[in-house]
């Protein structure tokens, strides 16, 4: 049964995730299209500081994840958790009314318009997350992925129609399509709570007796808050760097680059997704044997993962000329990805099963730092957005070397093979992209992959195989 239950759940995950990649094609290729370039990079600022506002719960979703995180649906706490939400809808009520007294007096028309749209998506976004959460670690997978389904349909259909509306001659502004956005995340919302109304209206528990538990899960889930956002910040500090340094425009070509990194991201996010809550249900020895396993499929996976670059750059210079001079960044970030979805995937949520979540937001916070300092760097020594993009890939290798430097410790794990296959690839994906033909370039990489991953994990193929076979 168990068997069975996790391999069901991580197809139910993908089955929506392959919505989710269908819905990010369409935006990613056609939003560039029928909007303005400027707008592009307004629309992209408003998705930049979109990723910011999960820290406006405060952290009583991680914190519930934490102290739930082993529990059924059927097992919370009705009254309880009624109290909960109540107070998640306080505190982001709260917020919301600062950000838009802060609009009222922004000079700037675009940047009020954002700041309004961020304060409505800020607590549908949240409350959406709210119930995602509750979902995934009570491993109702088919629940949790139905409304993804149906909001990436919806999202489908609108670019759909601003892209009829386009060939027919309408000019597309951002405007319109940051409200469609948030319109629909607000149906997402009534959606979850018409139907978990259970764990929403009726009798709840009062403010006050509910206060101390909350103070509780903030307490605990504020450092894992943190540890995401800072995670996060990662990741998307070179683009606050080319926001606050570029023109807009400068920016709407970095950021049309990092969507095309989307396509792989939330191909690997439904094992992401699932891990955590199974492994709340595994024993520390059996997390301790499987770690290097899991650590080599993630690698495994998104290495070959990186042929998708070679097809994209061809479609690009084809059908999105404009964003042509995206492809050099493109080219330099992409491999990153292994790197990232190593530790998000894996290492992230060991640390947080392991109860480490310190550990890694102290980890993390030095990475931060050191990004900070190293794309300053980078910008005063060259001015350009190449240079910031190699700078964030130095600091990733950094990133993957220091959190997993936890597990050399307390599983006495020997990374080295690991690490080489990483440099091994990235370096192969380099050099196959420098070549001038692109199909030339595709197949190299793909034999130097073959070549290279049976090489340096042949002997664990079987293992893998059958550690997923019997779902663990």
């Amino acid at each position: 049964m168990k068997k069975q239950s996790t391999l069901k759940n991580i197809l139910q995950v993908m089955m929506s995730n392959c919505s989710t990649i269908l819905s990010g094609v369409f935006i990613g290729l056609l939003i560039p299209k029928i909007i303005s370039v400027e707008g592009y990079g307004f629309y992209k600022t408003f998705t930049l500081y979109m990723t910011y506002v999960g820290i406006f719960h405060l952290g009583i979703a991680d914190g519930i994840v934490l102290k739930y995180g082993g529990f059924d649906y059927d097992q919370l706490d009705r009254t309880k958790f009624r109290g909960f939400f109540q107070c998640y809808l306080l505190v982001h009520l709260f917020f919301a009314a600062l950000f838009c007294i802060c609009a009222i007096f922004m000079p700037n028309n675009n940047n009020k318009f954002i700041l309004f749209m961020l304060a409505i998506n800020m607590i549908v976004v949240n409350i959406n997350t709210y119930f995602q959460q509750i979902l995934q670690i009570t491993q109702k997978f088919k629940e949790y992925s139905f409304p993804k389904i149906l909001q990436d349909t919806t999202n489908i259909l609108s670019i759909g129609l601003f892209y009829i509306l386009y060939l027919h001659g309408f000019t597309i502004s951002y405007t319109y399509y940051i409200i469609v956005v948030v319109s629909i995340n607000c149906i997402l919302t009534i959606w979850y709570l018409v139907n978990y109304k259970d764990i929403v209206f009726g009798n709840s528990q009062s403010l006050t007796t509910t206060k101390p538990e909350i103070v509780e899960l903030i307490k605990n889930g504020f450092p894992l808050l943190f540890a995401n956002l800072i995670s996060t910040l990662i990741l998307t500090l070179d683009r606050q760097f080319v926001n606050f340094l570029f023109d807009t425009t400068t920016y709407a070509i970095y950021s049309f680059a990092y969507d095309m990194l989307t396509l792989v991201t939330v191909a690997t996010s439904a094992f992401a997704i699932v891990l955590y809550p199974t492994m709340k249900r595994t024993s520390l020895d059996h997390l301790k044997h499987i770690y290097k396993y899991l650590i080599e499929t993630v690698l495994c996976f998104i290495s070959f993962a990186l042929l998708i670059f070679f097809p994209l750059k061809t479609f690009i210079l084809w059908y999105l000329p404009n964003y042509a001079s995206s492809l050099p960044i493109f080219r330099i970030i992409f491999p990153g990805l292994i790197i990232t979805s190593a530790i998000s995937i894996v290492m992230h949520n060991y640390y947080k099963t392991l109860g480490k979540n310190i550990i890694f937001f102290k980890k993390s916070l030095i990475v931060l730092l050191l990004s900070a300092l190293a794309n300053s760097i980078a910008y005063i020594l060259f001015h350009t957005t190449i240079a910031i993009s190699v700078a964030s890939i130095i600091v990733m290798l950094f990133w993957y070397f220091y959190v997993e430097e936890y597990f050399v410790q307390i599983y006495e794990y020997k990374r080295w093979r690991r690490f080489i296959y990483i440099l091994c690839m990235m370096s192969g994906f380099y050099l196959t992209t420098h070549l001038s033909s692109v199909f030339l370039g595709m197949m190299l990489y793909f034999i130097f992959y073959c070549l290279v991953t049976w090489c340096i994990f042949h002997k664990d193929f079987n293992t893998i195989l059958t550690l997923f076979k019997n779902g663990r």
